[in-house]
């Protein structure tokens, strides 16, 4: 007695193997990136349950002899005196009302120390004249959130701070970056930054309001590469269901 195989369906030999392949791919990484977004969402929502935690908690001195990874994430108070000459910008900033500007950086001399910090003084409408006209002369008293330095992610994609051309010195930055920032202030720097809390006064700098707390675009962005696949996949769907009508 002999058996005679029947030949696969046409839907499961030759290109539409391929097709079947590839549409599995594009399915599969668009709920990936979906989930990744969600991921990144619990990343945002925990990052921001820390900074209010932080700000609950009562100040810590900060000096030159403080353990930088003490109080990472924390709430400091810091002395000292401006080292005006020496600010920087910090560009693409805006201000809670969604203006455009920078960021005034400023080295903080300690008191009684070798020793400076930057201080992220907060938002101002323009880079021009930022050194003379934000300048303060007089020692202060700095409290702030404590946080790492920015450093420039090891990729060709990320953004490089430059001096601009005929100049030697960059005036206006992308990041905190601590390190290279180092190399023009004249003076030790703590490898640590502040950004300055809001002391109720409506003069600039313009420190950002601390409890302004926003998860982001990401839980959209999850939903938008869900939806893509939804359509992927039913689309799909709909042109086997049409293959097999035809066939």
């Amino acid at each position: 007695m002999t058996t005679t195989l029947s030949a696969p369906h046409r839907l499961l030999r030759g290109w539409w193997i391929a097709k079947h392949l590839f549409a599995l791919v594009i399915l599969t990484t668009l709920i990936t990136l979906g989930f990744w977004q969600l991921d990144r969402l619990e990343q945002r929502r925990v990052a921001n349950a820390a900074r209010l935690a932080a700000l609950a908690q009562p100040a810590i001195p900060l000096t030159s002899n403080t353990d930088p990874a003490s109080v990472i994430g924390r709430r400091v108070i810091v002395s000292g005196t401006f080292r005006n000459e020496e600010s920087v910008v910090l560009r693409g900033r805006r201000s809670d009302s969604g203006v455009d500007g920078v960021h005034l950086l400023t080295p903080l001399q300690l008191e009684g120390s070798d020793y400076a910090v930057l201080i992220d003084r907060g938002w101002i409408p323009s880079a021009q004249g930022a050194t003379t006209a934000f300048a303060v002369t007089r020692p202060v008293t700095i409290e702030g959130i404590a946080r790492t330095p920015q450093l420039r992610p090891d990729s060709l994609l990320a953004g490089r701070d430059l001096p601009l051309p005929g100049e030697t010195r960059i005036n206006a930055w992308l990041r905190v970056d601590v390190p290279a920032i180092q190399q023009q202030v004249g003076t030790k720097l703590l490898p640590l930054f502040i950004e300055q809390l809001p002391d109720g006064s409506a003069s600039l700098p313009r420190p950002p309001d601390p409890y302004r707390i926003d998860e982001g675009p990401h839980l959209s962005y999850a939903l938008q590469w869900f939806t893509f696949a939804a359509i992927v996949g039913i689309g799909y769907i709909l042109l086997l269901r049409q293959e097999l009508q035809r066939g």
